[in-house]
């Protein structure tokens, strides 16, 4: 169901929001499948009901994105365009940072439309992917509801997935998408909702709740499009340090991306910018605001331009702040240069290169793969956490009758106590994706 949307014209009907599973286990099949699944089938029945011609994609998901493509202007276009915002709820959903973003965009959208009405247009169609208890849906969320005779109370019950997963519920799974596609062309050909230029979905904040006190810093050093060398492959970067993606095209997902659905399974909000950026809180004299990781794109050190800022960042003395330099095993130029790329990194960067335990250190050499690099990030996260916890305020403050400050803020599925990373594998997130 790949294409440009927009082909001819015609404006594809319906852009599919959904957070992503992790793998338990590298070698297991792709967990978001089934997603995927649901997705060309809804593309499916929306033919089958509607004039679109051949071509034309019904919808977008992100599986969607070409590589070569920036992420984020994709997004952004599709969240422009697309005539309904259809969000698979589940636990996960409301926790990304990524879902939060374009649920954001599309809601900014949808305002714009007003223009003198009384009311927000009613363009967004909710769908349990899993249930979802009523507590943990933000107020913002609850009021926006999608019912139907034909979804049943199996679907209630269980959700898509539900349905979909065990086979005496199949009958029920088939009535409850052929319920949502029919839901979908409802809205999308009454409301009507025109395109608009596309947002700087970069800046977005994300529409669920933040919590201050958790926040985790993502800053990228990396090159651009722009400011990379002229012998460096540009297929890794974008107009922005935040676009680099250096798995590509393993993962053409820009890793702070990546990065924001660890940071946030392991109890934070990641805040995710550039180096240049927040240069003041890791750079600075001042006391920390709060823990942190640098993802460091390994060609600045070749940087003369950059070489400067990494040594004044090696000399800070932040060990609240970790450093990991994701490196593709399948990008052969980087392997080619290795040596080179390895002995500029020691000449800048001892000190941050020796700080912390060795599971932590490793987060400078084992990141070959996405994987690699997921399982490499969760002890710098935790060490940073631990050490801003030593340097800096408590976090998250105390309060009366709350005992000794914790460091990992508990949510209603996490663990009494223990370290947060017993909760199970961190989510792909966003794009994003889909995490952050």
């Amino acid at each position: 169901m790949a294409g440009t949307s927009g082909t001819g014209g015609h404006l594809p009907y319906f852009f599919l929001s959904y957070a992503r599973t992790p793998r338990t286990h590298p070698d297991d099949e792709n967990p978001n499948l089934p997603v995927e699944k649901l997705y060309k089938e809804l593309c499916r029945e929306i033919l089958q009901h509607t004039s679109l011609p051949a071509g034309v994609p019904p919808g977008f998901m992100d599986m969607d994105i070409r590589p070569g493509v920036e992420w984020d202007k994709r997004l952004a276009k599709e969240l422009a365009t697309c005539r309904v915002f259809v969000p698979l709820y589940s636990r996960r959903y409301f926790q990304s940072e990524q879902c939060g973003k374009e649920w954001a965009a599309f809601d900014l959208r949808r305002r714009l439309h007003l223009d003198g009405r009384r009311d927000i247009p009613e363009v967004i169609v909710p769908a349990f992917w899993v249930p979802v208890p009523d507590f943990e849906l933000p107020d913002m969320v609850k009021s926006i509801q999608f019912t139907h005779p034909d979804l049943g109370t199996h679907y209630l019950e269980r959700g898509l997935y539900g349905l979909m997963k065990i086979r005496r519920y199949r009958d029920h799974y088939k009535s409850a998408v052929d319920a949502l596609a029919q839901r979908i062309i409802e809205v999308a050909e009454g409301v009507r909702l025109p395109p608009i230029t596309p947002c700087d979905y970069g800046s977005m904040k994300s529409a669920f709740n933040r919590d201050e006190e958790r926040r985790f810093l993502i800053a990228v050093l990396a090159h651009t499009t722009a400011t990379r060398t002229a012998v460096r492959d540009s297929r890794f970067y974008g107009s922005s340090p935040c676009d680099w993606s250096p798995y590509h095209p393993e993962d053409l997902r820009p890793v702070a991306q990546i990065a924001a659905g660890i940071v946030r399974h392991l109890g934070f909000e990641p805040d995710i910018g550039t180096f240049d950026h927040h240069q003041d809180e890791l750079l600075g004299t001042g006391a920390p605001s709060c823990p942190g990781i640098v993802l460091l794109d390994v060609w600045t050190a070749l940087d003369p331009r950059l070489r400067p800022l990494l040594e004044a960042f090696d000399r800070a003395d932040k060990p609240w702040v970790g450093v990991v330099v994701p490196w593709s095993g399948t990008d052969s130029q980087t392997g080619q240069n290795a040596a080179e790329l390895r002995a500029a990194l020691r000449a800048l960067l001892p000190a941050k290169l020796a700080q912390g335990r060795p599971a932590a250190r490793r987060a400078m050499s084992d990141t070959s793969t996405v994987t690699g690099f997921e399982m490499a990030l969760r002890p710098v996260v935790e060490a940073a956490g631990n050490s801003y916890l030593r340097h800096g305020r408590a976090f998250p403050p105390q309060v009366p009758g709350s005992g000794r400050p914790r460091l990992w803020p508990l949510t209603p599925d996490a663990p009494a106590s223990g370290n947060p990373a017993s909760r199970g594998p961190a989510p792909d997130d966003a794009p994003g994706r889909k995490g952050s």
